[in-house]
C-alpha cells in the first residue's frame, strides 16, 4: 500500500464513462497524442512504450478526474489547516470557563464547536496522511493534529494503510485491532464498549496490539507513545492552567469539561465511522468490498446535522475507497456515486448497531 493511499479502484457505471468521455473528449485525444509522440525517439528506431492496459486506464482516469476537482479547488483547502491550530485551542482556553457559567450553555458549545472543530481536525489529519494538499507542510500538520486529537501519530500512520487494502474485513487493523472474536459474547461486549466509549477504546486497544503485531512490531516505537503522553499533558496542561488563572477556576472545573469534551469527540467521530464501515464484513475481492462501503443519506434534518457536525464525511465515504488517490470528502455533489452506492439512513443505523450488540 503506498503512502498516498494505493491502487485506484473504481466501479463505474456505463453512463458514467459515457458522459466522461463526452465531457473531456478534447482533453484525451490531445492527451493521448502527446503521450504516443512523447514514447519516440527520433534519432532512433520508433518504439512504443511497454504500457499495461491497466496503467492506461489510470492514467486515462486521471485525466477525467480533473474535469471534477481541480488542482486550484485542492489547492484552497489550505487555509483550513491553518485556522484549525488557532480554532482548536481557543475552544479548549474558553470551555472550562463556559462550563462553569452554564451546563446548558456548554453543552451547545461541546457540541457545536467542540464536535464541529475535533471532527475537522480529524478529517485534515487524516488528509494529510494522504497528501491530498499539496501547498501545504502534511507531515507537520499531521503531527500537530495528531497531538491535539490525543493520539500517537505514529499509530494512524502504521495502520491507515493497511485499513485501504483490507477494508471491510477482519484484517482490517484500524477498525478491528483484535481481528475476529470467535466467543459470541466476547464480542457483543467489545462492540457495546466500542458503540460507548468511542474513539478511545480503539486507540487504546491499538497502542497495545501494534508492538505485539507482526506486521507493526518493528516499526512501532514505545518512546513514540511515551512522548505522545507528555505532550498532550503539556498541550492540555498549559492551556487548562492559562484559562484556571484568568478566569479564577478550580481543578475540576477545568479537569471536567475536558474529560467530558474527549469523551464526546471521541463518541461522534467514532459513529461517523461506524455509519461507513460498523459491523460490516464484505465477501469478494477489493473492489466488491470498497464499493460495500455504506454511505449516510442527507434528505432528513438529523442527517443534515450531523453530516454538518462530520464535515460530510459519511456522505459519499464509498468514493473514498473506490477512488482513494481523489480528495472527495470537501466537494460532496461533484463526483457522481457509482451506481451500486450503499446509502443508509439513522434508522438503518440503528439497526446496524442493535445487531451488533445482540447477534452472533
Amino acid at each position: 500500500m503506498q503512502n498516498r493511499g494505493g491502487s485506484l479502484q473504481t466501479p463505474y457505471h456505463n453512463s458514467f464513462i459515457v458522459d466522461l468521455f463526452r465531457k473531456t473528449s478534447k482533453n484525451l485525444v490531445r492527451s493521448a497524442a502527446a503521450a504516443f509522440f512523447g514514447h519516440f525517439n527520433l534519432n532512433q528506431r520508433p518504439v512504443l512504450a511497454d504500457v499495461s492496459h491497466k496503467s492506461i486506464a489510470l492514467k486515462l482516469m486521471g485525466v477525467l478526474m480533473t474535469e471534477y476537482i481541480s488542482d486550484r479547488r485542492i489547492r484552497r483547502q489550505a487555509p483550513k489547516y491553518y485556522l484549525i491550530l488557532v480554532a482548536w485551542p481557543v475552544y479548549i482556553f474558553f470551555l472550562p470557563c463556559i462550563w462553569s457559567v452554564s451546563k446548558l450553555l456548554c453543552a451547545f458549545y461541546l457540541l457545536f464547536v467542540g464536535v464541529y472543530l475535533y471532527n475537522e481536525m480529524a478529517q485534515l489529519m487524516h488528509e494529510c496522511w494522504h497528501k491530498y494538499t499539496p501547498n501545504i507542510n502534511n507531515n507537520f500538520f499531521y503531527t500537530v493534529y495528531s497531538y491535539f486529537l490525543v493520539t500517537d501519530p505514529q499509530i494512524y500512520r502504521l495502520v491507515h494503510g493497511y485499513h485501504h487494502s483490507k477494508v471491510n474485513s477482519w484484517d482490517d487493523t484500524e477498525f478491528h485491532p483484535v481481528g475476529r472474536i470467535n466467543n459470541s459474547f466476547l464480542r457483543r461486549a467489545y462492540n457495546f464498549v466500542e458503540i460507548v466509549v468511542g474513539f478511545i477504546f480503539i486507540l487504546c486497544l491499538l497502542t497495545q496490539v501494534l508492538p505485539r503485531h507482526e506486521r507493526y512490531r518493528d516499526k512501532y516505537q514505545k518512546s513514540g507513545n511515551i512522548i505522545s503522553i507528555c505532550l498532550w499533558i503539556m498541550i492540555y496542561g498549559s492551556i487548562g492552567l492559562a484559562s484556571a488563572i484568568i478566569f479564577d477556576l478550580t481543578v475540576s472545573q477545568i479537569v471536567v469539561p475536558y474529560l467530558i469534551s474527549l469523551w464526546l469527540c471521541s463518541f461522534a467521530i467514532h459513529h461517523d465511522q461506524l455509519i461507513e464501515h460498523g459491523g460490516l464484513i464484505a465477501e469478494g475481492d477489493i473492489h466488491q468490498r470498497n464499493v460495500a462501503t455504506r454511505n449516510l443519506r442527507h434528505d432528513t434534518l438529523m442527517q443534515k446535522i450531523i453530516l454538518f457536525l462530520v464535515h460530510n464525511d459519511a456522505r459519499e465515504h464509498v468514493l473514498h475507497h473506490t477512488m482513494v488517490k481523489e480528495n472527495s470528502r470537501p466537494f460532496p455533489g461533484t463526483i457522481p456515486m457509482p451506481e451500486n452506492a450503499v446509502y443508509i439512513s439513522l434508522a438503518d443505523y440503528g439497526r446496524i448497531l442493535l445487531d451488533m450488540i445482540t447477534k452472533d
